[in-house]
């Protein structure tokens, strides 16, 4: 008897657990989260201003997290910065595109 009464509960758990997967799944991607969708920060005019803009963008959008690790990353023509972020609720990294000021 007790496994009849658990087996629907299962199922429902089942259920909702696929429901909100298929929910998370729908939504788009948060940017910055990958170089697909790779910050854009406009107006940066070269290296110097583009770096401190980038960690204006992490303290204003991601407070908390502490900027570590960098990379320099290169795909389909353009250049991305790869930022590792630590702390607690923080994504792995954040991912800049550079392309329009690397090198100036």
């Amino acid at each position: 008897m007790p496994a009849t009464w658990r087996r629907p509960a299962l199922a429902a758990a089942t259920a909702v657990l696929l429901l909100a997967d298929a929910a998370a799944q729908a939504q788009p991607p948060a940017p910055g989260m990958s170089v697909e969708t790779a910050i854009v920060l406009l107006g940066v005019q070269h290296e110097n201003e583009g770096v401190g803009a980038e960690y204006a963008y992490i303290r204003e959008h991601f407070p908390g997290c502490r900027p570590g690790r960098q990379a320099l990353l290169g795909a389909n023509g353009r250049r991305y910065d790869s930022i590792q972020l630590s702390g607690p609720n923080c994504p792995q990294a954040v991912f800049f595109d550079i392309t329009d000021w690397f090198g100036k």
